[in-house]
This record gives C-alpha cells, sequence and structure tokens, in this order.
C-alpha cells in the first residue's frame, strides 16, 4: 500500500479509510504502524467510529463497502450448504461437481478412491438447499458426472435426485477429452467416454434467449495430476462458456466443489463475482490460491457481514 501523507488538513478517519480502500484486507497492526505517530487505542477507535468494520479471520479485517470479487471458504459443504441458506446469499449460476461414489472413478490416472466422496442421499441433500440459493427463476445450476458404461448405472442413481427438488431440466451435453494432437483420449484401447453435463432452473428455461442449444464441448484434457495437474480438473474454455451462457458481468457464481480452482479463475477473468467452497487445503494451497491473481478471503462463521460486500 501506498505511504498516506501526514496532513495536518485531514482528519485521522479520512486518512485511516483512505489506506484500508487501496487493498481488500488488513490488520489492525498493519494500521498501528501505518498511523505509529498516534496511539494504538485512538487508531483502533476512528476504525470502528467511522466505519464498518467486519472481522474475517483472526487478526484480520474487511471495510465494508470494498467490493470482494472471489471467496474462497475451506469447509465441508456438506456440513456448510444450509448456512449459505441462512445467510439469504443467491446466486446466478451455481456450478456442481461433487466426488461421486461411481466404480468407474477408481483407478486410472485420477483414481478417487482416496477422495471423500458424496453419498446418493448426501447429494440429494446438497441439491435440496443448492436449489434456494438460486436467484430467481432461470437461475441455472450445471452439474456434471462420469458418463462410461461403468458408471452410467450409479451415475444415474445421482442424475435421479434431482427428482425431489422443484428444478427442471434444461439441457444436456458433454465433455469429450482430447489429446494435444486433438484425438480423443483413449483407455487402452478404447476411446475415453465423455462427461455428461446436465443443466438445470426452476422455470426449465434458459435465462437467455440467445443462448445455444449446442452443450457439446470437446476440448484438450488438463494435465493429469503426475504432471501437476488436479484429478478432476475441467478445461477453462469449459467453465468460461457455462458461465457466459448463463450469467451476467458482476453477477454471482458459486462453485460447491472448487477442487481445482477453475471455476473462480473462469468467473474472475470474465468480471463474475465467485464464491468457491472446498474442504482440501492441499487442494487449496496448491491448486486453487495460485491461480488467482489477488487475495481472496478465508472466512469462517462471518457469512452473513460479509455478503453486505460480495
Amino acid at each position: 500500500m501506498t505511504k498516506i501523507k501526514n496532513d495536518k488538513g485531514i482528519s485521522l478517519a479520512k486518512r485511516i479509510t483512505t489506506y484500508i480502500e487501496q487493498g481488500k484486507e488488513f490488520t489492525l497492526q498493519e494500521l498501528y504502524s501505518e498511523f505509529g505517530e498516534h496511539a494504538p487505542s485512538t487508531v483502533r477507535a476512528r476504525v470502528y467510529e467511522s466505519n464498518k468494520v467486519i472481522r474475517t479471520a483472526r487478526g484480520r479485517y474487511i471495510l465494508a463497502g470494498v467490493e470482494i470479487e472471489a471467496i474462497l471458504e475451506q469447509v465441508d459443504t456438506r456440513k456448510h450448504i444450509h448456512r449459505l441458506v441462512e445467510a439469504k446469499v443467491k446466486y446466478d449460476m451455481i456450478f456442481l461437481d461433487p466426488p461421486y461414489r461411481l466404480s468407474g472413478q477408481i483407478g486410472g490416472n485420477r483414481s478417487l478412491v482416496d477422495y471423500d466422496t458424496i453419498s446418493e442421499d448426501e447429494f440429494k441433500d446438497i441439491i435440496l438447499e443448492a436449489e434456494k440459493l438460486l436467484k430467481d427463476e432461470n437461475s441455472q445450476l450445471y452439474f456434471m458426472i462420469a458418463g462410461g458404461k461403468s458408471s452410467i448405472a450409479g451415475a444415474s442413481k445421482y442424475i435421479n435426485m434431482f427428482s425431489h427438488t422443484g428444478l427442471k431440466l434444461i439441457n444436456k451435453g458433454s465433455y469429450t477429452k482430447l489429446t494435444k494432437s486433438g484425438k480423443v483420449c483413449n483407455m487402452g484401447k478404447y476411446d475415453m467416454p465423455p462427461e455428461l453435463i446436465f443443466s438445470y432452473s426452476k422455470s426449465g428455461k434458459e435465462r437467455f434467449d440467445e443462448v445455444s442449444n449446442n452443450m457439446e464441448y470437446r476440448f484438450e484434457r488438463p494435465p493429469l495430476p503426475k504432471s501437476g495437474g488436479y484429478r478432476t480438473q475441467k478445461p477453462l474454455a469449459l467453465l468460461k462458456s457455462l458461465i457466459e451462457r448463463s450469467t451476467k458481468v458482476g453477477e454471482k457464481v458459486l462453485d460447491l466443489f472448487a477442487g481445482s480452482g477453475v471455476t473462480l479463475e473462469a468467473a474472475i477473468l470474465l468480471g463474475r463475482k465467485v464464491h468457491g467452497l472446498e474442504m482440501s487445503t492441499q487442494a487449496i494451497q496448491s491448486h486453487i490460491l495460485p491461480r488467482l491473481s489477488f487475495p481472496t478471503q478465508n472466512i469462517k462463521g462471518t457469512q452473513a457481514s460479509l455478503f453486505d460486500c460480495f
């Protein structure tokens, strides 16, 4: 941050506000150092008297009114999603790609056997809550799941869980993984089956009339874990397309299982606000944070007030 000139014509409260507004997060210790000519108690008093300050974590704060582009929470979505409902925050688009319990997800280059997977009943609870988070009748939820022969029987059980909600199917598509040369990735002598993509809304309609009905995507597969990638990572171009077809600049996107962080990156690049939930420290430190070019807030217990700035 830039040093704020000690101009006697400017009040301490105004100088503190100017300093804070240069960034998105601050600590009281930083303020004590910046305004060392004043007693810490005086600095602290001016902060709380003149501005609405939100505590984001121990020793860290944000100034209400400072626009937040991204929120990243390290939480278990199964236990945390109801808190978003209680906070009454609404989203224009939700992306849902949790680690399912499917036979086809075990083994191979991206085995999910050591993931904390989501059962069918847990999935039902999640989508019932996710439905409440959609902003209006045409706000969309996108959901992806494996479509191979070894997985489809189990996948159908998850897909059928949407019958317990008020959400209606809008469209169905797929994502085919390609090699660098443009060929379909294979598993031995067989082509790798596409992943299925479903879009839902309360109305069962697309939000924008001009959106194409085509949701068939063919993209180069992101790097595998052995090359530093994330096991369930989706192409950036895929997430950008889903976000663009369902939201406007400045609107809010929620990724309930942030994983690789691609959804957050895509939303930021497109000028949307984004909220990601992820429970894995390794995923956050190794994959999500390196994708973000500015500080995000790792919030615990302050959703209701934080969303005043989101």
